[in-house]
């Protein structure tokens, strides 16, 4: 029964295949023969006077088109700035480099006490550091270490750690 089955579907197969080549051999493609495609085509477009285009640019730099109020800017781009210049009354900002960049300060580990701190991060030092009160590395100053935390003092800002957990 079942190889009687299989043979009915092989040649229902072949049946649907050899249905299917004799339809794509008689297709017709849906192209338009290449004469007809040039025919349609427009005219190309009519060439306008060079004199007229010249004044349609001179119309157009003149409104100053990428400003909004349509009017020259008030001060030149390019133009050396000069104290008293409109829209620069004291000359060109003066540039003042950013500040270095902040240690990433870390604490592995408090002991005591007198309590005293594992630092890591500091500037200059590959390694953990121990540090206590009142120790100064470059210009980082040791305010104070307790059992929990320890409050570290840079030139601009003041760092308050505390012991990373793994949960935190």
């Amino acid at each position: 029964m079942t190889r009687r089955l299989e043979a009915m579907l092989w040649a229902l197969a072949l049946a649907l295949a050899l249905g299917g080549w004799l339809r794509w051999r008689a297709a017709e493609p849906d192209a338009a023969p290449l004469s007809e495609a040039l025919a349609a085509a427009p005219a190309p477009p009519a060439r306008v006077p060079r004199a007229r285009l010249e004044e349609a640019a001179r119309l157009v730099a003149a409104g100053n088109p990428f400003r909004l109020e349509r009017a020259p800017a008030p001060i030149g781009f390019g133009a050396p700035a000069v104290p008293g210049m409109p829209g620069m009354p004291d000359g060109p900002p003066v540039f003042a480099p950013p500040p270095p960049p902040r240690p990433e300060l870390r604490i592995t580990g408090i002991v005591g006490p007198p309590w005293q701190a594992m630092l890591e991060g500091v500037p200059g030092r590959q390694e953990a550091v121990v540090v206590r009160r009142g120790d100064v590395l470059g210009d980082l100053r040791v305010r104070s270490v307790t059992r929990e935390s320890a409050v570290i003092a840079g030139p601009d800002t003041t760092w308050t750690l505390t012991v990373r957990r793994p949960w935190q």
